[in-house]
């Protein structure tokens, strides 16, 4: 009896024995990758704080270090204080930026962002979320990132940007989403929007930053993360859907 590998599954005679969920098979007990799509830990650090790095927290701090590539002293806007905006907000601790904002709608959330290093935070259901963020930078921020994908937010994002601000875009939309976009505002004002996945990281070469980033203080994992023993799993999505918790992390039995 011999084992093969058929395209995303993992086959037994033919019979297929696993799956692909999201390219990585979460609950599998092993998982067959490539050498270069590997990253080598060292044993003392704690699993299941590192365990989200490969994905929300590389997209939030990529974003940030690998695409907007903030100065020293700029400002940001991070919109959605989830584990991608959080993220992105540690990110722009870490390369100096002076005024880092969060928006979101989860007083929570808003709680964490200021202390893993957003300056000021904005209720995201507030009417006035444009003008007061404004009036926080006066000319409008050098930089903003929307998480959400929802069109309202994102048009927000855009408009709050001064003169060749840019933006970036790092939402799952759902199919069918549309975005309206002024062209002669973005060439006007020489704004830029892009699109960036996963934070157009190399995580062989990003994760082991993040780990020295953790290890420096620099990356408090531990505000971000809840675990739950797999047996809860349901509370676990309850408690994320709800905003109880920003990155629930379940636990496999022994």
């Amino acid at each position: 009896m011999g084992y093969r590998s058929a395209g995303s599954a993992i086959r037994c005679d033919d019979v297929e024995m696993g799956g692909n969920f999201f390219a990585q098979s979460s609950f599998a007990t092993h998982a067959l990758v490539t050498e270069r799509n590997v990253v080598k830990v060292d044993k003392d650090l704690p699993l299941e704080l590192l365990a989200p790095l490969g994905c929300g927290i590389q997209t939030g701090i990529g974003t940030v270090l690998s695409c907007l590539k903030p100065f020293p002293g700029s400002s940001i806007a991070v919109f959605g204080a989830g584990a991608v905006g959080l993220a992105a907000i540690m990110g722009a601790k870490i390369v100096g930026c002076s005024t880092i904002i969060a928006v979101d709608i989860k007083k929570g959330r808003l709680c964490t962002a200021q202390k893993v290093g957003a300056t000021d935070v904005i209720d995201g259901s507030a009417p006035n979320v444009l003008e007061q963020l404004i009036k926080l930078t006066g000319k409008g921020l050098h930089y903003s990132m929307d998480t959400t994908g929802v069109p309202a937010v994102v048009r927000n994002a855009i408009a709050c940007l001064r003169k060749r601000g840019v933006m970036a875009h790092v939402a799952a939309t759902r199919p069918g989403t549309c975005y309206d976009l002024d062209p002669s505002v973005a060439l006007s004002r020489g704004i830029k929007v892009m699109g960036v996945i996963e934070g157009d990281a190399v995580p062989w070469s990003l994760l082991p930053r993040m780990i020295n980033f953790y290890r420096d203080g620099m990356l408090p994992l531990e505000e971000l993360v809840t675990t739950f023993p797999f047996v809860d799993i349901n509370m676990a999505i309850e408690a994320m859907e709800n905003g109880a918790v920003v990155k629930p992390v379940l636990l496999m039995p022994a």
